[in-house]
């Protein structure tokens, strides 16, 4: 393989990856807390674009667990996206033939 195969091989691979990225970004990812009183709705881009808090979560006078709640929503909705972008990631290096463990996508 000449120097100029590689290249053009490695610019392929270059548009592969950016357009993963961008189905990553836009793909949406939720994350609940108590039984979904709360939820939060994440994009690929770590960006909350919605949230959600049931009218029946006790929200007077208990400010502490609502914003617990709205925490431990946000941990979960961030936690999903990263392993989102493993699974992306581990998907892209078995179709090109490489070991996703040694992208450090192990356990997927």
């Amino acid at each position: 393989m000449d120097l100029s195969n590689l290249m053009q091989m490695a610019g392929q691979l270059r548009a592969q990856l950016a357009q993963i990225q961008q189905q990553s970004g836009d793909k949406r990812y939720t994350g609940e807390a108590g039984a979904g009183l709360v939820r939060i709705v994440m994009t690929g881009r770590y960006e909350a674009v919605e949230v959600h808090i049931d009218p029946k979560c006790p929200t007077s006078g208990d400010l502490a667990l609502l914003e617990d709640l709205l925490r431990a929503a946000v941990n979960q909705a961030t936690a999903r996206v990263t392993e989102g972008h493993k699974d992306s990631l581990a998907d892209f290096a078995k179709q090109m033939g490489i070991d996703p463990s040694l992208l450090g996508t192990t356990g997927l």
